[in-house]
């Protein structure tokens, strides 16, 4: 599905977004990388692709202070209803924002999330997105995605458990085709060893200085 009609059937399903993936287990997920990232109350946080701001609202709770950026109003009008429902509204700000043109300085963040979107985007577009996230995170980078298998009858059948994702976005083959490891290191992030939650991979990166990238 092209690009635009993906942001409009986006908006329209948002109201059953959250729904729809709490069997798949989004909502450890969204946990796990709050926790993960590890922020000081009070830290800024950007989440870029943040939907229905699953991870933000999360962050929030914790003490951050986060900004979620989307594409889709339906998605934002939803994540916005959330932080409400959870008490954090003041902590959180929703802007519709293209994340391959993110409207914000260079260094403006300590840390950037960003929880599975990699694999919705073509490959152009995610290495737009991961050199627009390095350029506004000034410390630290989380990313989560699926956790893809390498070998044996995992890598096999992967295809066929992500059959939805493989229908939803021709770009589904690109992700899997390249660990995403590589994506991450190519785009000059220092990458720690991931942390693994059922069907998906968290990594944790940090923005290496440019003296040490020169």
């Amino acid at each position: 599905m092209p690009r635009p009609g993906r942001i409009r059937f986006l908006s329209r399903t948002a109201p059953l977004y959250d729904p729809a993936v709490r069997p798949l287990g989004f909502r450890r997920l969204w946990q796990e990388v709050a926790e993960w990232a590890a922020e000081r109350a009070g830290t800024p946080c950007l989440d870029v692709c943040t939907g229905t701001g699953g991870v933000a609202v999360t962050m929030a709770r914790r003490g951050s202070r986060v900004v979620g950026l989307d594409l889709s109003m339906g998605m934002l009008r939803q994540a916005r209803r959330k932080a409400r429902a959870a008490g954090v509204a003041d902590r959180a700000q929703w802007v519709r924002m293209d994340a391959r043109r993110i409207a914000f300085r260079d260094d403006s963040f300590p840390l950037v999330v960003c929880a599975m979107s990699f694999h919705e985007m073509a490959e152009k577009e995610r290495g737009q997105v991961l050199e627009e996230i390095k350029r506004v995170a000034s410390d630290r980078i989380v990313v989560a995605d699926y956790r893809v298998p390498t070998a044996g009858w995992q890598r096999l059948l992967f295809p066929v458990f992500r059959a939805f994702e493989h229908l939803e976005s021709e770009d589904f083959d690109g992700f899997t085709s390249v660990d995403f490891r590589e994506r991450l290191e190519e785009a000059g992030l220092v990458v720690e060893p991931p942390r693994d939650v059922a069907l998906y991979r968290i990594w944790r990166c940090r923005v290496e200085p440019m003296e040490a990238a020169t």
